[in-house]
């Protein structure tokens, strides 16, 4: 194997752990073939090439890619990509126009979560005891702010 080969290796190497790092989060192929790219390079450098070679090409390696990666991170790619816009919305309460102690019934299946007809008003609800198919009737346990828990009647 010639040098050409381990060069093409390293190059390939830190080039998938840099999508890896930026474009590809979580453990991946790309990061496994690029730290396989790079075991590799490094391990045929010193079988061929001595240990020399091999530590060399393993302080490449690692330079190359703190290289890439203090490049990309101070340039100005990164502000390109990352998203700038502030959020100002809030989140609004319903008035909720039910009592504790109301009934209803079931439009959808509540598992545990789904809608209730309070006396035409339709309400997304918490059901206390498990799933409850539609058509059955409930009853308004507790109401707080942006839930209401419901119980089987």
């Amino acid at each position: 194997m010639n040098i050409a080969f381990i060069i093409i290796l390293v190059i390939f190497g830190v080039a998938l752990l840099f999508l890896e790092i930026f474009f590809l989060p979580g453990i991946t192929i790309a990061a496994v073939a690029g730290i396989s790219c790079l075991v590799a390079a490094i391990i045929v450098a010193f079988i061929n090439y001595g240990t020399v070679a091999g530590w060399t090409t393993l302080l490449i390696s690692i330079a190359l890619l703190a290289i890439f990666i203090i490049i990309f991170i101070k340039g100005k790619f990164w502000k390109k990509v990352s998203l700038n816009a502030t959020i100002s919305s809030k989140v609004e309460y319903k008035n909720l126009s039910i009592n504790v102690g109301e009934k209803g019934v079931c439009v959808s299946r509540l598992a545990p979560m789904g809608n209730v007809d309070f006396s035409g008003n339709i309400i997304e609800v918490k059901s206390l005891s498990g799933f409850i198919d539609v058509g059955k009737e409930v009853e308004a346990v507790v109401i707080n702010e942006n839930e209401v828990l419901v119980k089987p009647v």
